[in-house]
């Protein structure tokens, strides 16, 4: 597809490099996505969240991002892999209204083929996922999809089980508020907020 940019190069982002923000481009009030000595954070006030787009995609490989989570009803923090309209998606959300389960999904030509996210637990004592740091990652090769926790692969999915997602190719991370999703996210009480969640590095491995 001509909106796809493929390459073969391998980049590691450290958020307390001074340039690190400019390898991204910015969707959705990117004047609330700010860095600090050690991190990016997203920000989510009533006006809208942010994402962060990496301008690269591969056809297959890895993303990995050091994470906290927004917290509270509502908030919703994300970390994907998104293709060309009608988009394959691979997803880690996190909802503010569960603060120990990541949730994974992933869409097929706009398709969410999960029924329901599956969740996943961080061991203890990490305990609150919106106040330590878990490093999550997402690969996709050519017959599998896997998720992963802190290195730990948490969930499989195999090619041909189902309907596969095998044109999710550029990274997108970021927060936003998920009140209007059924009930699934919760609803955002503006008054606690603003809402922030950050990452402190981001890896992309392209495998060529």
């Amino acid at each position: 597809p001509k909106d796809v940019v493929y390459t073969c190069k391998n980049e590691f982002i450290d958020f307390s490099q001074v340039d690190a923000m400019s390898k991204f481009s910015y969707v959705w009030c990117p004047q609330n996505s700010y860095q600090t000595s050690n991190s990016v954070v997203w920000r989510l006030t009533p006006e809208c969240g942010t994402t962060m787009v990496y301008p690269w995609d591969f056809k297959y490989g890895r993303i990995e991002g050091r994470i906290r989570i927004g917290a509270t009803s509502g908030v919703v923090t994300a970390l994907l892999l998104l293709g060309p309209a009608p988009s394959d998606e691979i997803d880690w959300e996190w909802v503010g209204k569960d603060l120990t389960h990541a949730q994974t999904t992933y869409y097929v030509q706009g398709h969410n083929v999960d029924s329901l996210p599956m969740a996943f637990g961080v061991s203890q004592p990490d305990g609150d996922l919106s106040t330590t740091f878990q490093n999550y990652a997402i690969e996709l090769t050519r017959d599998s999809v896997k998720w992963f926790i802190n290195g730990n692969i948490v969930r499989t999915l195999v090619k041909g089980a189902k309907e596969f997602p095998s044109a999710a190719s550029r990274p997108r991370m970021g927060i936003w508020d998920g009140t209007r999703t059924g009930g699934w996210a919760g609803t955002v009480d503006w008054s606690l907020g603003p809402f922030t969640a950050e990452m402190q590095w981001f890896n992309f491995t392209s495998y060529c």
